[in-house]
């Protein structure tokens, strides 16, 4: 039986899954691949190195753009597989650069190895909050960097540097 944080977990992410559905033609019409990319980062708690890949669905409204990314960490006695439903909210700013910030929630399993032998596999749900910059390099590529905070039984903090492709 799962615990109250998983019970209140699964309930953030499926309120949040339910807040991007829309209208079968506005769905139709934004949300779409639009391009994907690459990720790597390294994480704490557990101290991973991670690499991963996102898509870029479209805006599901102006400036909200639906980007859910996987990524593979190892490290510290630990592998983790992680897929986050990550909304940003993309700040329109006249520079040379995209402020975003947003969050989402991220499901996965973790893999522990113990030192005396065996292994400790746990299925995880928590929610990251997301804040990154984005470049727009040539040929409709972009490169960004962000920082992720996670609140449950996901990593407490991670920084991730990706190119869209």
């Amino acid at each position: 039986m799962p615990g109250k944080r998983q019970l209140v977990a699964l309930s953030l992410f499926l309120l949040c899954s339910s807040a991007w559905a829309q209208p079968p033609e506005e769905a139709q019409r934004r949300l779409e691949n639009q391009g994907w990319g690459l990720r790597v980062g390294l994480a704490d708690d557990p101290d991973t190195v991670l690499v991963g890949a996102h898509l870029n669905l479209g805006e599901i409204v102006e400036h909200l753009r639906v980007q859910p990314n996987v990524e593979l960490g190892v490290g510290d006695d630990h592998t983790t597989l992680f897929i986050t439903g990550a909304v940003h909210y993309r700040f329109n700013v006249d520079a040379g650069f995209t402020p975003y910030a947003g969050g989402g929630p991220a499901l996965g399993f973790v893999e522990r190895d113990r030192r005396r032998g065996g292994d400790d596999t746990d299925f995880e749900i928590g929610l990251k909050a997301i804040g990154g910059i984005e470049w727009q390099l040539q040929n409709s590529r972009a490169f960004f960097l962000e920082l992720q905070l996670g609140f449950g039984d996901v990593h407490d903090a991670q920084i991730t540097a990706g190119w869209f492709f």
